[in-house]
């Protein structure tokens, strides 16, 4: 991604760690988000483009430079209880290719899954997350499908997705923020590497 911050940004701020809202604050993280009334009002639009200028802003290597007192993890996806709002809303950025201009971008608001795959996958490597700052290795048990239905606030339209494999890993990722989960809930406590025969690793 890159951005020009002038013409670029959707709302005023540049993206800033300050707006993460980490694990240890509990009654942000672990709550249930809510459903928000469409249009927007101007409080959730703000919410939105939070969501979508942060996560633009950290897959820029240029702005967001790794020796800046302020370096952003680079974020493919980002869910607003993240940044202190629970409503279930979250942005999903996938650069598959910027050579060929190969992106995908989805801002998804009151979305759910609708239908799931039986098939598991994981990613090795295990999953991380901005609002968590301790490590917890191990392998993060989704389902390797799922359909999910909700509003798309960039191409302003309802649209029904079905994402396979590392796309939907992520989405179930940030879906789980608006449900209060965190990856490493579904991390075998006994056996963090645990895994079955059936699994995909991706």
């Amino acid at each position: 991604m890159k951005m020009n911050l002038k013409t670029d940004l959707l709302q005023k701020e540049i993206p800033s760690n300050k707006w993460l809202c980490k694990d240890t604050n509990r009654e942000v993280i672990r709550g249930t988000s809510v459903d928000v009334s469409l249009p927007l009002s101007s409080e959730h639009e703000l919410v939105i483009k939070k969501l979508i200028d942060f996560v633009r802003y950290s897959q820029d290597p240029i702005l967001n430079k790794k020796d800046s007192a302020d370096h952003l993890r680079p974020a493919v996806g980002l869910a607003a209880p993240q940044i202190g709002s629970n409503t279930n809303m979250f942005f999903a950025r996938f650069e598959w290719d910027e050579e060929t201009d190969d992106i995908e971008e989805f801002a998804l608001i009151n979305a759910k899954i609708t239908a799931s795959s039986d098939q598991i996958a994981f990613l090795k490597g295990g999953e991380g997350c901005l609002s968590v700052d301790k490590d917890h290795p191990g392998n993060v048990p989704r389902s390797y499908k799922v359909k999910i239905s909700g509003f798309e606030w960039l191409t302003q339209e309802y649209v029904e997705l079905t994402v396979r494999g590392y796309q939907a890993i992520v989405f179930q990722h940030e879906l789980e923020h608006n449900q209060g989960q965190l990856y490493y809930d579904r991390i075998n406590k006994a056996d963090p590497n645990y895994e079955e025969e059936s699994w995909i690793m991706l």
